[in-house]
C-alpha cells in the first residue's frame, strides 16, 4: 500500500458498531493484500483507550450518528531504510569483492622489503599495497597489489583488458600461450605478462606498458600491476618481479619471506656453458631468468644482460619483436618488415637469429636459438650509447655459448 489508512473512531462508540464497521474493514483488507499490510492500519484510538476527553466523545458519536460514515484519512508512509540483508541482496552476483584468501593478511605483508624509489601512497578498498615510482623528465609508474574473489576472471579475459587500457587489440589464447611467462613461487605460479602501448592522447611520461603478474588461489585472485612510462617501467621490472614473488612466498612461511631463487628447470632442460666477460657483474636471476648479469659504461650507464628460456618455439620473430619494440617505446612494424631486422649469427655449436633494436634513448641487442623442444633468448637493454659500446662483448658472449 502506497498509504496507511487510519481509521478514527470513538472510544464510547459500543461493541456491536465496532464489529459492524471494524471487522468487515479489516477482512476486505486481509483478503485483497497480503497478510503483513494490515499491520500498517493505524488506529488513532484503540478501543477502551481513553484518547480524547469523555465530553468530546459524546460529540463524535453524534456525528457518526448524522452521518453514519467513517471518515478515513490518508497519510503518506515514510520511506524504510534498507535493511543490511536487503542492501545485500540488491548487489549483483557476480559482483567480486575483496577480499583475501583464507589465513593471508589484509595488507600486503610489512616484512616485505620495500624497492629502493618506491614511494608508498595511500591505500584504497581495492589496493592491499600502492607505490609509485619516479624517473627522469617526470616518467612514472604505479604499482598495486590488489586481491579479489575468485570470480575475477581469468588470464585471458584480464590481459585483454589490460591491452585495452592500453588502446591494444584483444589477442587469442594462442597468442596468450606465447606472451605469458610463469613466476613460481610458494603460493603457486604467477602468470606474468608484459604488454606495450600508447592510448590515445596519453601522456608516455605517465603510460605506455603494464607488466602485470596474476595468480588464483582456492578462493581469491591476487593481482600485482605496474602500468606507466615504458623506459622506466623496463628499468623497475626486475625489482618488481622480485617484489611479487616476495610477497607470494610472505604469505605462507612462518619465517623471514625469501625471494625466489633461480628459475624452475625442466628435468630434461639443456644445461648450457659460455664464457663471461670480465666486464660483465654476474646478478642473481630472478623466477623468470636462466641467468643475469650487468654491465657499466664509462658515463655511469647500465645494461641489463638477460638469459631466459621456455619450453616451445617462444612465438614467432615478429611477436618477440614487436614485443621488444613496445619495451623501448617504440611502435610494433608488419611482419614483412621484420625479416629484414633479423640477421643470422653462426657459431660453432649452433645458429643463432639477432636482432639490434634502438629507440629515443634505448637500445637493445637480441640473439635467440630453438633447440631440443625449447627456446633460449639472450638480451641485453640499456642507453643507446653504452648498448653500442658493449655490443662487441655480447656477440663474444653468444658466440662462446655451448649446448
Amino acid at each position: 500500500m502506497a498509504n496507511a489508512d487510519c481509521l478514527i473512531y470513538s472510544e464510547s462508540v459500543s461493541d456491536n458498531v465496532l464489529r459492524v464497521f471494524l471487522r468487515p474493514l479489516v477482512e476486505k483488507e486481509l483478503n485483497n493484500e497480503v497478510k503483513w499490510k494490515a499491520s500498517r492500519i493505524c488506529w488513532v484510538m484503540r478501543f477502551k483507550e481513553v484518547i480524547v476527553p469523555l465530553w468530546f466523545s459524546a460529540a463524535l458519536l453524534v456525528s457518526c450518528e448524522k452521518n453514519s460514515e467513517i471518515k478515513v484519512y490518508r497519510v503518506s508512509k515514510a520511506p524504510l531504510e534498507e535493511s543490511a540483508a536487503q542492501q545485500q541482496d540488491a548487489m549483483p552476483t557476480n559482483t567480486a569483492a575483496p577480499r583475501m584468501p583464507g589465513g593471508l593478511a589484509s595488507r600486503a605483508d610489512s616484512s616485505v622489503s620495500t624497492p629502493p624509489g618506491w614511494e608508498p601512497q595511500p591505500l584504497s578498498q581495492m589496493r592491499q599495497a600502492s607505490f609509485l615510482v619516479k624517473g627522469e623528465n617526470g616518467a612514472v609508474a604505479d604499482i598495486s597489489f590488489v586481491s579479489l574473489g575468485s570470480a575475477a576472471g581469468n588470464v585471458l579475459e584480464n590481459v585483454n583488458r589490460w591491452l585495452g587500457q592500453l588502446g591494444q587489440a584483444p589477442i587469442t589464447e594462442q597468442k596468450l600461450g606465447e606472451i605469458t611467462q610463469r613466476l613460481r613461487t610458494s603460493l603457486g605460479d604467477v602468470a606474468i605478462v608484459d604488454l606495450a602501448g600508447l592510448p590515445d592522447n596519453a601522456d608516455p611520461a605517465r603510460d605506455g606498458r603494464i607488466v602485470a603478474g596474476m595468480v588464483t588461489t582456492a578462493d581469491s585472485t591476487l593481482f600485482f600491476k605496474m602500468r606507466g612510462n615504458a623506459d622506466l617501467t623496463e628499468a623497475q621490472k626486475s625489482d618488481f618481479m622480485k617484489w611479487v614473488a616476495a610477497v607470494c612466498n610472505a604469505q605462507t612461511q612462518t619465517g623471514p619471506p625469501q625471494m625466489a631463487a633461480a628459475p624452475p628447470q625442466a628435468p630434461n632442460a639443456t644445461q648450457i656453458k659460455w664464457k663471461k666477460p670480465e666486464t660483465w657483474t654476474e646478478v642473481p636471476p630472478s623466477s623468470m631468468r636462466y641467468a643475469s648479469f650487468s654491465a657499466s659504461s664509462e658515463d655511469g650507464g647500465k645494461i641489463d644482460i638477460s638469459v631466459v628460456t621456455f619450453p616451445g618455439d617462444g612465438g614467432s620473430d615478429a611477436d618477440n619483436i614487436n614485443r621488444w619494440r613496445g619495451q623501448i617505446g617504440l611502435a610494433p612494424i608488419d611482419a614483412n618488415a621484420v625479416t629484414p631486422q633479423v640477421a643470422p649469427l653462426k657459431t660453432e655449436d649452433t645458429i643463432f637469429s639477432t636482432t639490434d633494436i634502438a629507440g629515443g634513448k634505448t637500445r637493445t641487442i637480441a640473439a635467440w636459438t630453438r633447440r631440443d623442444g625449447r627456446v633460449w633468448f639472450f638480451k641485453a637493454t640499456g642507453p643507446n650509447t653504452a648498448v653500442e659500446k658493449e655490443k662487441p662483448n655480447f656477440v663474444k658472449f653468444i658466440e662462446s655459448i655451448r649446448f
